[in-house]
């Protein structure tokens, strides 16, 4: 599956119907990990948090969730974290149709959440 840039983790496999919300399987997905986070790292710990927030919206911050799996992916030490992204970069490359059709709009923006840019 690697060779089709599928990650199979734990070889736990989610099959999802064209009837299933897959923006409401990857909140959920993403609600798990968070929940699961054991906190010692902060990657891990803050960013499922930031990206369930980021999720929470109709307005999906391309550009921040890239960057933030990125650093969960490069940073998280174990795989619970590096894994976490996963669900949302799948989507993000394979489904822009679907989250579309539920309502999500992709923007881009300078990747740093507000507090960080020094606009909050």
């Amino acid at each position: 599956m690697q060779a089709h840039g599928c990650f199979i983790g734990s070889a736990a496999v989610m099959v999802l119907s064209d009837q299933d919300d897959l923006v409401a399987a990857a909140r959920n997905l993403m609600t798990f990990f968070m929940d699961e986070s054991c906190g010692q790292c902060t990657p891990c710990r803050v960013g499922t948090q930031q990206m369930l927030a980021a999720l929470s919206s109709d307005q999906w911050d391309e550009t921040l969730l890239t960057r933030l799996s990125q650093v969960m992916v490069d940073a998280s030490i174990c795989g619970l974290g590096q894994a976490a992204p996963n669900p949302v970069l799948g989507l993000l490359k394979d489904f822009r149709g679907e989250l579309a059709a539920r309502g999500v709009q992709l923007i881009a923006s300078t990747g740093a959440p507000a507090a960080m840019r020094g606009d909050a």
